[in-house]
């Protein structure tokens, strides 16, 4: 079959492996095409726009608030493998969340390559932004787990988006208040640190979701 692996890493080869049969080149499927196809075109239209790398960064984590839900590691909660392998809960959803991770960065590499060159921003503009990005993510997915962990699954859909559009807001501000304080009262080449402010808000977010959801395998 392909799968390998020892314990919860098992599922990380296993939705490689899921992916690369549904089509031949894995973790880039058709979805990721026209996600990065459009994001070109929309920065060719925009590349005289003040701010370009900035808006459509803004863009694209709006974007992933709906289409993180589409990743194998959150569907994995639905199927009944993940609760069969005898290790920590929080061991098994790192391991279900690793290829959705690896999609997002070889995504943002991508799109942020080819925005950056468009707009002609700073190198570390470009690499704050792609942190910012590909952090988001990784909040979003430690959200989710922990939303799923303290609710069962058992909300009502239309009151969970809401609630979970709010959740995304509230934990943001914190991060997102300073680095635009920081990003626009500082000269233009150091405007960077604002993104680097957002993006390590995210990450201590994200652990703090990630380590809330632990037990979800068992109170789910």
């Amino acid at each position: 079959t392909g799968i390998t692996g020892r314990g919860a890493a098992t599922l990380f080869y296993k939705h490689l492996r899921e992916s690369f049969r549904q089509n031949r080149l894995g973790l880039w499927g058709p979805g990721s095409i026209i996600y990065v196809v459009l994001t070109v075109v929309l920065s060719i239209i925009m590349r005289n726009s003040n701010g370009l790398l900035l808006v459509l960064t803004q863009g694209l984590m709006w974007a992933q608030v709906f289409l993180i839900g589409m990743g194998r590691g959150l569907k994995e909660l639905y199927m009944h493998y993940i609760y069969l392998i005898p290790e920590s809960s929080l061991s098994k959803i790192v391991w279900s969340s690793f290829e959705t991770v690896f999609k997002v960065i070889v995504e943002a590499i991508v799109v942020f390559t080819i925005v950056g060159i468009i707009s002609r921003s700073p190198i570390m503009d470009i690499f704050g932004a792609f942190l910012v990005y590909t952090l988001f993510n990784f909040l979003l997915l430690g959200i989710n787990y922990a939303s799923l962990r303290w609710s069962g699954g058992s909300m009502n859909a239309g009151l969970a988006i809401v609630l979970y559009m709010v959740i995304v807001i509230v934990t943001l501000l914190p991060g997102l208040v300073p680095a635009i304080i920081l990003g626009s009262s500082l000269p233009t080449h150091l405007s960077w640190l604002g993104y680097f402010v957002l993006a390590g808000w995210e990450l201590i977010a994200g652990f703090g979701y990630f380590a809330l959801s632990n037990g979800i395998l068992h109170k789910c």
